[in-house]
């Protein structure tokens, strides 16, 4: 499976002479995809996987191991090397800066790592300046089919409903219906989404979780309540969707360090979070988020399963146009007083962009999404998992078949 991330994580206007962090949930495809770029290449040996004994024995018997196979090589364009789980070396981040320091007009450096490496990465980091970090998130529709023509690689299109719904209607893959189908049902993650077998997704996903919270939660934190934060993952994806309510969940737990557990959960890339959008909104929620899993498959409600796929497919659009350095963009969501709400809201650069909502089966504009759309003089798009037809409406509005616009985020 062709990644999105290969169109641009080595743009040279981006990221020459710096290192280039890439971290994501576990199995989501990282190695793998360093892996292929490595071969295509033709330098498969310079990954190094520092869970192998031998990777590190051997830096510890000479710190130049790695600088004398570069130097050897002797070739006059930078060559490509992986560093994987390198952060579980103690002193992972003065190697870097070593090697990086004394070899990087020669090398092209990516540095793989899920939890762990994002996590250090956030908590003080003496590497500022040398790298760009990105992320890896599952699958979408386009890499589902291998066809990446309609990716929209910049926010102008989202400015006016004319010029997104002209790239919808241009979008006619016969196989995206069926794909979408198959992601809603075994996820985004590779091997459960390659292999489309009901059976082994049941055995993939039960251990996955067990590996995130007997393994990943162990090494980041000092939780030793495991049975408390299953339980909180029980619990969780009835809560897609809607306001995220910490003092409701503490009270189902009976345990008091819910805020604490949940950002373990973000920090292992179970779940994330949508901020509320209030500027300019009349009587709006400030401080509640919307909480969405990574494997959307968690999430037994068919409606609630769709608007989680659709946040992840936003939330890579927003990440890629700010790895490609076009701003500071966001998905956030909008809620009132009145329980009137959309679920996701482009922001660039702390400005909205464009409304959306996810729907499953209503092919005609939610007065919702009308009444905000007005307020904040932007455009509403309403996303639809059983629609085929892409629909201009009066009043900046727009109705998009699920298939069409999923190929244009990602």
């Amino acid at each position: 499976m062709e990644r999105l991330l290969s169109k641009y994580l080595f743009d040279p206007e981006m990221n020459a002479g710096k290192m280039i962090f890439l971290t994501g949930p576990r199995q989501v495809g990282k190695t793998t995809f360093a892996r292929n770029w490595l071969a295509s290449q033709g330098e498969e040996a310079l990954y190094f996987n520092w869970d192998d004994p031998a990777v590190a024995r051997e830096y510890k018997r000479n710190p130049f191991f790695f600088k004398n196979i570069i130097d050897s090589k002797n070739v006059k364009k930078p060559l490509p090397i992986v560093f994987d789980e390198i952060h579980k070396h103690r002193n992972w981040r003065n190697i870097l800066k070593g090697f990086y320091d004394t070899s990087k007009d020669k090398i092209t450096l990516l540095v793989t790592g899920s939890a762990r490496l994002g996590w250090y990465r956030k908590t003080g980091d003496s590497l500022i300046g040398r790298y760009f970090s990105y992320e890896m998130l599952p699958a979408g529709l386009p890499e589902a089919v291998n066809d990446f023509s309609h990716i929209l690689m910049n926010d102008a299109p989202l400015r006016t409903v004319e010029t997104l719904v002209d790239i919808a209607r241009g979008i006619k893959h016969p196989d995206a219906d069926a794909a979408l189908s198959d992601l809603l049902a075994f996820s985004g993650f590779p091997e459960p989404l390659l292999r489309r077998s009901p059976r082994f997704y049941h055995r993939w996903n039960a251990q996955y979780k067990t590996l995130l919270t007997r393994e990943d939660i162990r090494d980041l934190s000092r939780i030793s309540d495991i049975k408390g934060i299953e339980h909180l993952i029980e619990i969780l994806p009835a809560r897609v969707g809607s306001l995220l309510s910490i003092n409701a969940i503490r009270e189902d737990l009976h345990h008091a360090t819910v805020t604490r557990w949940l950002d373990m959960l973000k920090a292992i890339y179970m779940v994330f979070t949508l901020r509320p959008w209030h500027k300019n909104i009349i009587r709006s929620i400030r401080k509640e988020n919307k909480l969405y899993f990574y494997d959307w498959t968690n999430v037994q409600d068919t409606g609630a399963r769709f608007e989680n796929l659709v946040a992840i497919s936003m939330v890579k659009m927003a990440a890629r146009l700010t790895e490609t350095g076009l701003g500071t963009f966001e998905i956030m969501h909008i809620r009132n007083k009145e329980k009137q709400e959309i679920d996701f809201v482009v922001v660039k650069n702390n400005k909205p962009l464009a409304l959306f909502d996810a729907k499953e089966s209503d092919c005609n504009i939610a007065k919702t999404g009308l009444y905000f759309s007005r307020q904040l003089s932007i455009p509403y798009f309403q996303v639809v998992r059983n629609c085929h037809r892409v629909e201009i409406f009066p009043d900046n509005c727009a109705v998009l078949p699920a298939p069409n616009f999923l190929m244009m985020t990602g």
